[in-house]
């Protein structure tokens, strides 16, 4: 285009604007509406495909190259639809309609060749002198794993309720089959440096068997997509789950104990097969190898 007997040429980073709204935000923003939450049961297994390890990368987005793959894109709206109707406000008013009961947990657990595993995440434990962040599927392969998911007070006080003076935080340790996880979600960095403050008050509040499974962990390592997958996105509830030794997701709930006290009892029932399950599985491996 000749402007004053100048050559004029747009700005790439102008087009690549434009592309981008074009291919994303304009039909994301159209689409995006609230939605109704429905509370339902869980009745498939939960969880990701393939095993954690240390190399597991999650997918945050599309690469510019990708604009130009049209299934790419129409997967990534979707995606980009989901997440802008479920915002934190969106969040907010389902925790307050279902009192952090967003899903009803299954009647029993889920059979291992059905299962799905828990995802990789990185965090670092509470205990002192551990200063190092870790893998914490590492800590969890081997044994039966009781995990608890929250971002605040509230959530980590409804995941409490799972636990009574026969199965008491404060008292219940570790054994040689079965271990407690506690993972606490950090959001920002502002958060990251109140729960790094907080460090010594939480140490003074728990045993030091439970400091050495009890971490902070980046939130974001787990983009939205994975954490709808896990149905443990909105951070304001607090999540149960029971994860075996091969790191598969074999039960799960959210929110409080319902009323009546049978999610609690299906819990504990779960954990006490699960534990028969896996020791007969040492067994027969034992057995074969003599």
């Amino acid at each position: 285009m000749m402007i004053g007997g100048l050559v004029w040429k747009r700005p790439f980073h102008q087009s690549s604007r434009t592309l981008i709204f074009e291919k994303f935000l304009k039909p994301v923003i159209e689409a995006s509406q609230k939605r109704e939450h429905v509370v339902e049961r869980l009745i498939k297994p939960l969880g990701l495909p393939q095993p954690p390890t240390p190399r597991s990368k999650y997918s945050k987005g599309n690469t510019f190259k990708d604009l130009f793959d049209e299934e790419k894109t129409q997967r990534r709206t979707k995606e980009l639809t989901l997440e802008m109707s479920k915002s934190g406000m969106f969040d907010m008013y389902t925790f307050k309609k279902t009192n952090g009961k967003l899903f009803i947990s299954p009647r029993s657990y889920w059979r291992e060749e059905k299962s799905l595993y828990f995802p990789h995440i990185v965090g670092k434990s509470v205990l002192k002198g551990h200063r190092q962040k870790v893998n914490i599927e590492d800590q969890m392969r081997g044994k039966l794993n009781i995990v608890r998911l929250f971002g605040n007070g509230i959530g980590e006080g409804l995941s409490s309720q799972f636990f009574d003076k026969d199965h008491d935080l404060k008292t219940w340790q570790n054994n040689n089959t079965t271990q407690l996880i506690e993972i606490s979600w950090i959001e920002n960095s502002i958060k990251s440096l109140i729960a790094t403050l907080s460090i010594p008050k939480l140490r003074s509040n728990i045993s030091e068997e439970r400091q050495k499974n009890y971490y902070f962990a980046d939130r974001e390592q787990l983009p939205f997509t994975v954490r709808d997958q896990l149905q443990i996105n909105n951070i304001l509830t607090g999540y149960t789950l029971i994860v075996d030794q091969n790191l598969k997701i074999r039960w799960m709930a959210c929110g409080g104990v319902s009323a009546g006290g049978e999610e609690k009892d299906t819990m504990w029932k779960c954990v006490e097969a699960l534990q028969r399950e896996m020791n007969d599985s040492k067994a027969t491996i034992h057995n074969l190898k003599k």
